[in-house]
């Protein structure tokens, strides 16, 4: 009687339990028909839209910060030489003592390595500065930062103190370290969908803009003297005043103003100005729409959680897309230009004019991208992998038109300068400006500061990774130093077709399905 009844009891207990898992299920199911209609509904087309003379008035103040990053890049590779000069000259009358030329390289490394250094603390805290201050008040006070470190830099020499060099390379490193990972992500934030892709480059265009700017000013019938290098670091405060002139004309970010400030009619009110029409409740509704589904545990903010969960994969594929960027070995290019052209048996000013020139046609690139990059026909993912893969085929030109010039063959130096021009001219067609807002087409508004921060510190460690160690081992191998850079460009082509989803018109979790698809593909 006692067995019979505690089997009774066994039963009814075993039932309760399959009831309560078929209701947990069940509550499952429809938390997951409520994320999946909340999803589509996220990722319904918007309308396209067109530039207006307010979005572009916006998108070209915002990326005026950009220029110092250029400009910082490119203002070293000339004027290096006299600078070393004047730093042995300088401790002389400082310290008494003669420097030597060792010595004295080792100080301007430590100034030059100081921009990366302060790139990578200032891209860390850039995603906490953004959604603490807002996108637009980051980036306005950002601007002191510039002011001071080009106050450091264009004195140092008028005040005859050689520190001030190398404290200013790292005030200017942390102001562009903030600068790479806010602007991309303001830019496509105040971007349609449809526009996203050349709002993004913008960030990368002004990069090269500078880049060729400063490198201008280097030449020696301009300010490549000793007595006139000090103007070249003086010029950085002109695009820095101009942004501090018309930023605050500006708008906040409206993605910015839904999710951590919880103001709707704001952001009803920027996008109606960023339009220039007042039907934006389909676009106002689709950010809405992506809070809530930020708003879950899963998508708390915070840089641990990007690494955990959901948010893993996508934050390891931004990272990996930055680390293509800079492995790709274009900042070797940028750093060592004159030093290459000058072993190609270029003589006397003939490298710095052929820098100069590089920088043109990369520039020219960069606005041919624009064109390409929302284009119904390519979109980011086919222009990363045709940028990649034409790094690749020309580093090995590059190598062999090398070792060609050195065993005696004059006419492959010019085939080498060829090569190089090829080799840039597909870097800035994909790899140049897609990492940097790629990041932002990832991430929904809750983690998406923190996640730009996270990809623009890899960057900027993977790019003093390069600086650091391309000139020891180019001394050591030679030209086999660029076959690094085939391995690489070739590994994260094949990386990219197979792992990286087409973002263009995209929402983040329209790419986040992808992306979990195709992982997941790969491995079965």
């Amino acid at each position: 009687m006692t067995t019979a009844t505690q089997k009774t009891a066994d039963n009814d207990n075993n039932e309760r339990i399959a009831c309560q898992s078929r209701m947990e299920q069940n509550s499952d199911k429809n938390g997951m028909n409520e994320k999946m209609e909340m999803s589509s509904k996220q990722e319904k087309h918007l309308p396209d839209e067109k530039w207006t003379p307010y979005l572009f008035f916006c998108i070209s103040s915002i990326a005026l910060a950009s220029f110092q990053d250029g400009f910082q890049i490119g203002c070293i590779n000339a004027p290096g030489p006299l600078i070393i000069e004047w730093i042995k000259q300088c401790h002389f009358e400082l310290f008494g003592e003669t420097l030597s030329q060792y010595k004295a390289d080792f100080i301007w490394s430590i100034a030059v390595s100081m921009f990366s250094v302060g790139g990578m603390f200032g891209s860390f805290c850039s995603g906490y500065l953004a959604d603490r201050f807002g996108r637009k008040s980051t980036l306005l006070y950002n601007n002191i930062l510039a002011l001071i470190a080009a106050t450091c830099l264009s004195s140092s020499k008028l005040l005859n103190l050689y520190p001030m060099i190398v404290i200013g390379r790292f005030l200017v490193g942390l102001n562009c370290g903030i600068t790479s990972g806010l602007v991309p992500m303001f830019l496509t934030e105040l971007a349609p969908a449809n526009l996203r892709g050349k709002c993004g480059s913008f960030h990368q265009l002004n990069i090269s803009v500078a880049i060729v700017l400063s490198q201008a000013l280097g030449l020696p019938f301009i300010f490549g003297s000793q007595e006139g290098w000090p103007y070249i670091f003086a010029c950085v405060a002109v695009p820095t005043f101009l942004q501090l002139a018309t930023i605050p004309f500006c708008v906040e970010s409206p993605k910015y103003l839904i999710s951590k400030l919880n103001d709707r009619e704001g952001a009803r009110r920027v996008l109606e100005h960023l339009r220039g029409h007042t039907k934006v409740d389909e676009e106002l509704e689709h950010m809405v729409q992506e809070t809530m589904m930020a708003a879950e545990p899963t998508h708390q903010p915070g840089y641990l959680a990007l690494f955990k969960g959901e948010n893993q994969w996508p934050m390891i594929v931004s990272i990996l897309m930055m680390f293509s960027q800079q492995f790709s070995g274009i900042s070797a290019v940028t750093f060592y230009s004159t030093l290459i052209f000058k072993r190609n048996g270029l003589s006397g000013n003939e490298p710095m004019y052929a820098t100069v020139g590089f920088g043109c046609i990369k520039l020219i690139a960069t606005f041919g991208c624009l064109f390409l990059i929302d284009h119904p026909k390519f979109g980011r993912k086919r222009l990363h992998i045709a940028g990649l893969s034409g790094m690749c085929v020309s580093s090995i030109l590059i190598v062999i038109t090398l070792t060609l010039s050195n065993a005696g063959f004059r006419w492959a130096s010019y085939l080498n300068i060829l090569f190089i021009l090829s080799f840039v001219v597909t870097f800035a067609f994909g790899p140049g400006p897609i990492p940097w807002f790629f990041t932002s087409e990832l991430f929904d508004s809750a983690t998406r500061g923190r996640a730009a921060a996270v990809s623009a510190t890899s960057n900027w460690i993977a790019n003093w990774m390069v600086g650091l160690t391309f000139l020891p081992i180019n001394n050591i191998i030679h030209q086999y130093a660029f076959l690094m850079f085939t391995f690489f460009t070739f590994t994260f082509a094949i990386f990219t077709w197979k792992l990286v989803p087409e973002t263009k018109g995209k929402s983040p979790s329209a790419i986040r399905k992808e992306l979990i698809f195709m992982k997941k593909r790969l491995l079965s």
